[in-house]
């Protein structure tokens, strides 16, 4: 078994546990607080400085990983990464210190009706608060992350993101008591400290950084001029998140929770195979293209595309059937009721559009940034702003909170049409056939299975009536059952390639 296939099991896993934990805080917040203001002011605040923290997190590791292949090719790739590690402590010192010091007036501007409630406006500045003050540990950890990533070190990557769940939920459960729902933001805190000192631990503070070498201003200038479209880039959908919550606030009590508990779930298959396989893909292009390799270039996006569409789509068809069952078994426990479930659930399934769309979205930006055109995606990102304010308060003025959700989903599909079909133009077209046959397979897949679930409703008698996990597990199990095995009915290369032992993931 090759080394890379190996590399992408460990990450699609440790993946799947960082996914698991992050639902695990989310159903703990929602069993302590469940759709209560307290779960609002904190869940709004900290949408701001999570926008930050997306744009660092995930775009830092997209800008480095390309950058550090072009210095290590001539020998400076550890010196790189010490400038880049300088430099981004600096700047996200600044940007944690002034961050903090506006929390108060952010949160009183964005969100003037957390003022009806009693602790609101507190809670809301506290959150923000804590969130700007880890942006520093935040900044630096994302270029260790691209670092590992640029080394095929997936799984260690995400295991320190993990490590920040994992504390963000002890501290949740040990101290709300103590100190309410702020628990929570001072356990993320406390968690980023942590990832840093694993870090530092793992390559030893001695190969940590070369502490003594001076910082090159314009080598980290240059870097960050490549860098910030592409964290703005990656942090559009954070921002559209943003925006939502704004209009959600307005709505009365509950929505921004339920909104935030039903997005944070649909949110989960995006998460496991759109971000996994568009970061396992992004060093098979990254290299195709220093190599100058076009063709390889294009067919690793291809490949990137399918076997997104392969897991994605049949477990978000699956996840739109079974929605209130799933919603309900996940969440409604303590202070989530049985109507926090009812309301979850009819956002959720208008979530289902953004989940799909953004995963695609997450391969094609893969494409932009290995090109070093990430401002592409910039120019599309600003207008999928503007398009997502006005879809907002549009739908929002009609349907309330599920108009929300669905504006999110709209905004997806446009965005991410239009970023597929710029991408399409730059790179000269993909294979179409290629592509067409190979979808056409997992609608036809899809599409049995969806019959097969109407079907066993209808033939096996008080099947609906079932508990939910043990309606969740019979039908998840068996649905899946059916859909693979269509696929392979099809001979479809991407589930026998999965399925083959010692294969290789085939950009041959």
């Amino acid at each position: 078994m090759s080394k890379l296939k190996v590399a992408s099991i460990l990450f699609l896993f440790s993946t799947f546990v960082l996914k698991f934990s992050s639902m695990i805080r989310d159903l703990v917040i929602a069993g302590l607080f469940g759709d209560s203001y307290h779960a609002d002011a904190y869940l709004a605040a900290m949408t701001i400085p999570n926008a930050f923290v997306l744009f660092l997190l995930t775009g830092m590791k997209d800008a480095f990983l390309p950058s550090y292949y072009k210095f290590n090719a001539i020998g400076r790739g550890e010196e790189h990464l010490t400038n880049i590690v300088k430099g981004t402590f600096w700047i996200t010192l600044g940007v944690s210190i002034l961050g903090v010091l506006l929390s108060g007036p952010i949160i009183r501007l964005f969100y003037p009706n957390f003022g009806e409630f009693e602790h609101g406006f507190a809670i809301a500045t506290a959150t923000a608060a804590l969130y700007f003050a880890s942006l520093c540990m935040v900044g630096v950890n994302a270029v260790y992350e691209g670092y590992f990533d640029a080394k095929k070190k997936f799984s260690f990557s995400v295991f320190s993101q993990t490590s920040v769940v994992l504390m963000t939920i002890l501290f949740a459960i040990l101290f709300h008591k103590q100190l309410g729902i702020i628990a929570v933001p001072v356990g993320y805190f406390v968690g980023t400290i942590l990832s840093l000192l694993l870090k530092v631990i793992y390559r030893t503070p001695k190969k940590f950084l070369n502490w003594k070498q001076k910082m090159d201003i314009g080598e980290v200038s240059e870097f960050y001029h490549i860098f910030w479209p592409v964290g703005l880039t990656i942090a559009v959908g954070q921002i559209n998140l943003m925006v939502n919550t704004f209009f959600a606030a307005d709505l009365g009590e509950g929505v921004v929770s339920n909104l935030n508990y039903a997005f944070r779930l649909v949110n989960i298959p995006q998460a496991i195979f759109g971000v996994t396989i568009a970061t396992i893909a992004f060093p098979i292009i990254a290299e195709a293209h220093n190599k100058k390799n076009p063709a390889l270039f294009k067919r690793g996006l291809e490949k990137g595309y399918l076997y997104l569409l392969v897991f994605l789509t049949p477990m978000l068809a699956g996840m739109w059937y079974l929605m209130h069952e799933l919603v309900g078994t996940v969440y409604e426990r303590g202070a989530f009721t049985a109507s926090a479930t009812d309301l979850t659930t009819s956002y959720a399934v208008l979530y289902i559009g953004s989940a799909f769309f953004y995963s695609i979205q997450a391969v094609t930006a893969k494409g932009f940034y290995t090109l070093e055109k990430g401002h592409y995606m910039m120019r599309i990102g600003l207008i999928s702003i503007i398009l997502n304010i006005l879809s907002n308060w549009i739908f929002s003025q009609f349907y309330g909170a599920q108009g929300i959700a669905l504006s999110a989903s709209i905004v997806a599909l446009l965005y991410c049409g239009i970023t597929f079909t710029t991408l399409y133009k730059e790179v000269g077209g993909f294979d179409v056939r290629y592509l067409l046959k190979n979808s056409g397979q997992i609608i036809v897949g899809v599409a049995v299975m969806m019959a097969y679930l109407y079907g066993f409703d209808f033939l096996v008698p008080g099947s609906v009536e079932w508990h939910r996990i043990i309606r969740l597990v019979v039908l998840g199990i068996t649905g899946a059952i059916v859909y693979f095995a269509v696929m392979l009915l099809f001979r479809n290369e991407f589930v026998k390639e999965m399925l083959a032992k010692g294969g290789t993931p085939s950009s041959k």
